[in-house]
């Protein structure tokens, strides 16, 4: 956890602004001349998604006693303690040590130094070195994937001892070739291929399985934890991938940029409590109303943006309008208390002679301060 704390009239700083861009969400909280910031840093989530991945691949079961290891890349230059040992199901007490490429094994491989090599030339490769088997001492010629996964600098990687393949595939052939029908011989090869096929497949799933729990812990890094509306550096990535499918394809995206009106008058008079629910009823409003396509942003404090693909501005008013008529309507009933509120809003598209969506958020935000000129409760369109 991170914070800052500004003292306008003493103009002292504790942490600057610039403190924001570590964050991955915040709210900015002011009271007279009193300025706070609190929020959860990138590297703090970052931190529980690497555990909570190593603790799920740490436990995951394959057949011929396979494992998944984990190698997190300091230094790509290799050299001492270039990695560090994230996940070694075979060699637990090796965790949170360090590796060198000039590490031998015993027939004089330097596996380390070859798998770095290959991630850094292709991402991924095949390899093959002498490691210890599984629950035993004994040592033999081992084949393994390794793959870079570059979001947290690890390689992620798998392998089978050669004499384990060996054995099952000599193991089988003597019972083929005991049997005297050719047929049978046939029949029998096109089972082991089957069950070859299955082994492949089962590895598949299990490895989608994996997928699908880090889509689930990415789902929770992209939500606002305090609105469940999408996160502003989720949000940012939509809009840089919008812009591209603006200027590759033409297509036709609508921008929103609205706030809460008098939003500071409700937390000063009710308490930031009250103002949390405020929030969380707006968003739940505007979820309502929104298609399954259409991404619905906090951006900071009681600021959203929403991303509309194919809203067409002759019709981009009219919703404007439905939207701000379903927030005046709202009435928040707390303890005792009923609040309403409203909302101003600005709308814009992206232009040809647009550098980045940070011009169509420039023009959506004059719409929408338009819109309190006007009086607030009002939708302007900025072209």
């Amino acid at each position: 956890m991170k914070y800052y704390i500004q003292l306008n009239n003493k103009n002292i700083t504790i942490i600057k602004n610039d403190l924001k861009g570590t964050l991955s969400s915040y709210v900015v909280i002011k009271k007279n001349n009193i300025e706070g910031i609190f929020g959860v840093s990138k590297s703090y989530i970052d931190g529980l998604v690497k555990l909570e991945i190593a603790d799920i691949i740490r436990t995951r079961k394959f057949s011929s006693d396979s494992y998944i290891w984990i190698n997190e890349v300091i230094n790509y230059d290799g050299g001492k303690n270039y990695a560090l040992v994230k996940v070694h199901p075979n060699l637990e007490s090796l965790e949170g040590t360090y590796l060198s490429t000039d590490i031998e094994d015993i027939n004089g491989n330097l596996p380390y130094l070859e798998e770095l090599e290959g991630i850094k030339k292709d991402g991924e490769l095949f390899f093959n070195y002498y490691f210890k088997k599984l629950n035993t001492s004994e040592i033999s010629e081992k084949i393994s994937y390794a793959k870079l996964y570059k979001d947290f600098n690890w390689i992620i990687a798998m392998g089978v001892h050669l004499d384990d393949i060996v054995a099952y595939t000599e193991k089988t052939n003597s019972e083929i070739y005991a049997l005297s029908s050719e047929s049978i011989i046939r029949l029998l090869r096109y089972i082991f291929l089957v069950l070859l096929i299955g082994f492949i497949l089962l590895y598949l799933v299990e490895k989608n399985q994996l997928s699908s729990s880090t889509r689930l812990l990415e789902k929770e890094i992209n939500e606002d934890a305090l609105t469940r509306a999408y996160s502003r550096k989720y949000g940012e990535s939509k809009l840089s991938t919008a812009f591209k499918q603006y200027k590759n394809k033409g297509e036709e995206y609508a921008i929103m940029m609205f706030d809460i009106d008098n939003f500071k008058d409700i937390n000063d008079k009710y308490g930031h409590k009250i103002g949390d629910n405020v929030l969380l009823e707006v968003v739940k409003t505007i979820n309502d109303i929104i298609r399954s396509s259409d991404r619905f942003i906090r951006w900071g404090g009681d600021e959203f943006v929403g991303i509309f693909p194919g809203l067409r501005q002759d019709h981009v008013i009219e919703f404007g309008e439905k939207v701000l008529a379903r927030i005046s309507a709202l009435e928040i009933s707390i303890d005792d208390l009923s609040i309403s509120t409203t909302i101003s809003i600005g709308f814009s598209y992206f232009k040809e002679t647009d550098l980045d969506y940070n011009e169509v958020l420039k023009r959506a935000d004059d719409a929408m301060y338009e819109s309190k000129n006007q009086g607030k409760n009002i939708v302007n369109i900025l072209l």
